[in-house]
């Protein structure tokens, strides 16, 4: 299935004269949201798509087909298999904050460490 490329987004947008806040707020999704897909592809999730349809005026379908005529799918691989992880949005900000969770425990450890060390010494 041909993924719709965030070049081609951008176009659509543009030719409606939306801002990336309009877009984002047409389809009820964060602007960042609508910022990175832009910069690489589409997400493959049935509600966004249904939602840009309505707002384009394009089926699902066809935005697929205009995406690859006009810039391809070769490019696309790349940046998909960053994406698909296999893992949800969700699985993929609990894995992230996990590991930042880790990193500010093992701070938080190394300062609870060195006070310690500071009071022996000056006890």
């Amino acid at each position: 299935m041909d993924r719709i490329d965030g070049k081609y987004l951008k176009e659509l947008r543009e030719m409606q004269g939306l801002s990336i806040r309009e877009l984002a707020e047409k389809i009820y999704v964060s602007k960042s949201s609508v910022q990175r897909w832009e910069q690489y592809v589409v997400p493959e999730n049935a509600d966004i798509l249904n939602k840009l349809s309505e707002v384009f005026g394009i089926s699902v379908e066809d935005m697929r087909k205009q995406s690859a005529e006009k810039y391809g799918v070769e490019h696309l691989k790349d940046m998909v298999a960053e994406e698909d992880d296999g893992l949800t949005p969700d699985e993929r900000a609990a894995a992230k904050f996990g590991i930042k969770g880790l990193g500010i425990a093992a701070a938080v450890l190394c300062a609870a460490l060195v006070l310690v060390v500071l009071i022996l010494i000056f006890l």
